[in-house]
């Protein structure tokens, strides 16, 4: 039990993360930030970081939290050692996991009152389609909803009560997003952008085949929307192409394609292993995929499709599959280094801000990720946005928390390891 094709988080997911959409959407709350914690494989080890999941709520002075999580099983005692912590410090909060038929909580405790099931099948049990039981933006929108009937009865917010503090906000952080809209994507002798067409440098993965030798072959495809009906390998991740122009994560200036989505795939030489966690996802694409979800690409997206060839084993250690997604980061930076000087196309530009709203409840809301290694894991802060190079492994990290903001949430500070 554990992480399944249809619910898994995809860094595409995270870089548009459903309850950050949805929470920034309320100005009668302050979205005071986002704890990232990692799932862990020893009973102690998962008190130990939702004690500390705790402690840092009340630091941030929540007065309510969203708790979300992608697997299930094992995984849930994570989870609702998370929402006892929180209730321990008097914290309300809501839960959004999984549940169905096959996912029902294998523990509880007084505080997990309330939980929003994304099921989405009808049969109720996981399945092997990424994207087929994802979190979606309806569920979070009731889990604010229900978070603010917490509330409520806690006295803690007050829908009747007349908004006196516009005056008062404060804009703690600013991100600007150029989004560039790609109409074609081909290859050609040099990566490039003109006239809303992406032309790809063709055969830049071979150099990356001889520095990673967990590797036997990388092979790079474009697929156009719609062309779907044909085999593909275990998915490890769908991500967006963004680089930053200026600033950090969470700040500054991000350009961003839009058009095109990232599909990594994956399987081992010989034997033909895919790589997954308890499903893998391999078969024909437009069964094996839901599309037009927050983690998955657009039915009208062209699809930049790196497919990763493991030497035998490989696709069964995490060093395996981090190779492969340094592998495809590099593919991508080589399209990245393009777009971050790009001006000679319209753009669609979004402003995102961190606000401070004095007197309205504080919300967080708390990720518990991939944090077990190999198929199972997550990294933090890559150089690009929703990359990998540059970034931390929960696992490698001791799944301790992180805090960051909702500007770097929607900047692409999570990268999914699946």
């Amino acid at each position: 039990m554990g992480l399944g094709p249809s619910i898994k988080m995809t860094s595409l997911h995270h870089y548009r993360c459903p309850v950050t959409a949805e929470i920034v959407k309320n100005d009668d709350l302050e979205y005071a930030g986002i704890i990232v914690d990692g799932v862990s494989e020893v009973c102690d080890d998962k008190i130990y970081t939702a004690k500390r999941v705790g402690d840092i709520a009340q630091v941030l002075r929540a007065d309510g939290a969203i708790v979300a999580i992608d697997g299930w099983g094992n995984h849930h005692v994570d989870f609702v050692n998370v929402i006892e912590q929180l209730g321990i410090r008097g914290i309300p909060s809501v839960g959004l996991s999984y549940i169905g038929q096959q996912g029902r909580l294998v523990c509880t405790n007084n505080y997990v009152d309330c939980v929003v099931d994304f099921n989405k099948n009808i049969s109720g049990y996981e399945s092997c389609v990424v994207g087929d039981n994802n979190l979606t933006e309806y569920d979070a929108m009731k889990a604010v909803a229900l978070l603010k009937n917490k509330l409520r009865k806690a006295e803690k917010y007050d829908s009747d009560q007349k908004d006196d503090s516009a005056g008062n906000a404060q804009t703690l952080r600013r991100l600007t997003r150029k989004t560039f809209h790609i109409k074609e994507v081909r290859f050609g002798d040099e990566t490039k952008i003109e006239a809303g067409v992406l032309t790809i440098r063709k055969g830049l993965e071979k150099s990356l085949i001889m520095q990673e030798a967990r590797i036997k072959d990388i092979q790079v495809k474009i697929l156009e929307p719609g062309e779907n009906d044909m085999f593909v390998n275990s998915n490890l991740d769908y991500s967006p192409i963004a680089c930053k122009v200026r600033g950090e994560l969470g700040e500054g200036v991000t350009h961003l394609l839009s058009g095109v989505t990232v599909m990594i795939t994956g399987v081992e030489d010989k034997s033909g292993f895919q790589p997954s966690n308890i499903g893998s996802s391999e078969g024909v694409l437009k069964n094996q995929v839901v599309l037009d979800r927050a983690g998955t690409p657009a039915s009208s997206d062209y699809i930049l499709h790196i497919d990763v060839l493991f030497e035998e084993g490989e696709g069964r250690t995490a060093e395996g599959i981090m190779a492969a997604h340094r592998a495809a980061d590099w593919i991508v930076q080589d399209i990245r280094k393009v777009l971050k000087d790009f001006q000679n196309m319209a753009y669609t530009r979004e402003e995102f801000t961190d606000v401070a709203r004095p007197g309205k409840p504080r919300i967080i809301q708390v990720k518990i990720v991939s944090g077990l290694g190999n198929m199972y894991d997550s990294s933090m802060f890559p150089y690009e946005p929703a990359g990998f190079l540059g970034s931390h492994n929960m696992m490698d990290s001791k799944n301790i928390p992180y805090v960051i903001t909702p500007n770097q949430g929607r900047d692409g500070a999570i990268h999914s390891l699946l």
